[in-house]
């Protein structure tokens, strides 16, 4: 078993010793269908094996999506050398646990102001308009729209038509806005230049353009060196905070070049279109030693 925590040269030695199984949930293969997500696909291209066909006492990592606490749990509580544990897992899921997991870690992240706002909470005094507008698990863009909020009535009316949407007591959190750089245009109007990082084992190993499923050639890629070497910097300290053993984190750049970390996610879960960056950080996760050839929208760190 290789736990979070251990020094980069034994955890590279141990990895190389006894590499992982690449496992998947069959019962996500209809969804990831009808989403057109190609990854469980390219991990059954690994080799990767049916949780169900895997003996209880494999040691692996399972790729699954984010159907809730309880369904995970199932799945992996009679298979104790299964990762992501559920609690690994679970302190990823919201945004509002990520953020407070990076305070109590003392991890200070280029982030816009969040303000988290419950049902029955007064808003803030302090509120800094404009503001996104979203949950601690989606950012929900209604009509492909991002949920801006110019005043407290805007705020109010988008805090109604996200707890219609998600439940009555959804908390919100309210973030101060970003005039993000646009990477090109698509159906619901225009694509943030934003990037995924994936972490393995705390330790950022690729990159690759979020929006490529929508924008195949977007603008201002690839990012330059030195963007790059900031973001895998600031994905190393984000990485440093959590015991998941594959973890996203996406930034956003703005008008002025400025990197903002936006969130951070179970890597498990986490989406892209991006084949070769997808396999290499899966033969990362598996044992430590994978290649690809960096383009334009992804590449390794």
């Amino acid at each position: 078993m290789i736990l979070p925590g251990v020094s980069e040269a034994n955890r590279c030695s141990v990895l190389a010793e006894a590499p992982l199984k690449l496992l998947y949930d069959k019962d996500d293969l209809p969804h990831a269908k009808a989403l057109r997500d190609e990854r469980f696909k390219w991990l059954i291209q690994l080799g990767a094996v049916d949780l169900s066909k895997a003996p209880l006492n494999d040691e692996g990592f399972l790729f699954s999506y984010e159907h809730g606490e309880d369904h995970y749990q199932k799945l992996v509580i009679d298979r104790p050398h299964v990762y992501d544990r559920p609690e690994f897992r679970q302190d990823l899921v919201c945004l509002d646990t990520v953020l407070q997991r990076l305070n109590e870690s003392g991890v200070e992240i280029v982030t816009p102001k969040t303000w988290a706002i419950g049902v029955d909470d007064d808003l803030p005094d302090d509120l800094e308009f404009p503001l996104f507008v979203r949950t601690p698990k989606s950012s929900w863009k209604r009509g492909g729209t991002q949920s801006r909020a110019n005043n407290r009535k805007q705020l109010v009316d988008e805090m109604d038509l996200l707890r219609r949407a998600f439940g009555w007591d959804t908390k919100i959190l309210a973030r101060r806005w970003i005039n993000v750089a646009v990477a090109g245009e698509f159906m619901f109007g225009e694509a943030p230049q934003e990037v995924r990082v994936w972490i393995v084992n705390q330790r950022p190993v690729a990159w690759s353009f979020h929006y490529l499923h929508v924008v195949p050639s977007p603008t201002g890629f690839p990012p330059s060196a030195k963007d790059l070497t900031i973001l895998a910097e600031r994905s190393e300290r984000i990485g440093s905070a959590f015991q998941s053993r594959l973890i996203v984190a996406d930034f956003v750049c703005d008008q002025r070049g400025d990197w903002w970390f936006l969130e951070a996610g179970p890597g498990a879960a986490a989406g892209t279109a991006h084949e070769a960056v997808f396999k290499f950080v899966a033969d990362m996760l598996r044992s430590g030693n994978g290649t690809m050839t960096d383009d334009s929208v992804g590449g390794r760190l």
